[in-house]
């Protein structure tokens, strides 16, 4: 996976290390290996400057910076980006510049711009969608989405839908915008929805209790972190086979 800077101001791609940025309870980078799995796939992605968005019910409206003026938002380019890509671009390719926001028809959708493209590796697609594990930002929720990176090269982005009216929402620097998560690009063919099987409790076969009361005593009986220690004995036999 290569991630090509296309905006100069947007900050390094950082890979998610498990800490959440620091913010990682100590007891659960401890001791709970499943969220750090979570929280360490992939890559921490910023926003190229920091501005604020505002839905008032019925537009949005946008500032560039603390002491920008707020403005209609329809479709918004940055300006040194446009003359950094007209310059840099091969000839025949001068109009083909991504905006860094825009508005969807439905009104309260905006589509922000990290400043980046990404070239995935053969075989491979990305998962973009919100940090994991962060806290949310009240004001608005992410879509997730999953691109076949091995074949399509575009801007990377991300939708967000606003949920707070009236209410300047903050998009520092500072904080990640999205993840990028690479996959192998097999999960992604339709495939029909099968339901998942569902039995009753009492008609549970003795595997199933079987293991049920090893992962209980082993969560609530044995030492604080066994699963962390007994996972990440399990791990490094995965990266042998692998």
């Amino acid at each position: 996976m290569k991630f090509v800077r296309m905006v100069k101001s947007a900050p390094d791609v950082v890979k998610a290390d498990g800490t959440n940025l620091g913010m990682m309870p100590a007891r659960a980078m401890k001791y709970c290996e499943p969220l750090l799995t979570a929280s360490r796939q992939g890559y921490y992605v910023y926003p190229p400057v920091d501005f604020y968005l505002m839905w008032t019910g019925s537009e949005v409206l946008y500032r560039l910076g603390a002491e920008g003026e707020w403005t209609l938002l329809d479709r918004l380019y940055l300006k040194d980006f446009v003359e950094d890509y007209q310059n840099s671009c091969p000839e025949g390719l001068e109009d083909y510049y991504p905006p860094f926001l825009d508005v969807f028809p439905e009104g309260d959708i905006v589509q922000i711009g990290a400043g980046y493209s990404l070239i995935g590796d053969e075989g491979q697609c990305h998962w973009v969608r919100g940090p994991i594990n962060l806290p949310s930002n009240a004001g608005y929720d992410c879509f997730e989405a999953m691109i076949d990176s091995s074949w399509f090269c575009s801007p990377l982005f991300i939708n967000i839908k606003l949920r707070k009216q009236d209410v300047p929402i903050s998009f520092p620097r500072h904080r990640p915008l999205l993840q990028v998560v690479q996959l192998p690009n097999t999960i992604l063919p339709k495939t029909p929805i099968v339901q998942p099987e569902i039995t009753e409790m009492d008609g549970s076969s003795q595997e199933f209790w079987q293991a049920w009361a090893r992962s209980y005593d082993k969560r609530n009986g044995g030492r604080s972190g066994s699963y962390a220690s007994e996972q990440r004995r399990i791990n490094t036999q995965y990266a042998v086979a692998d």
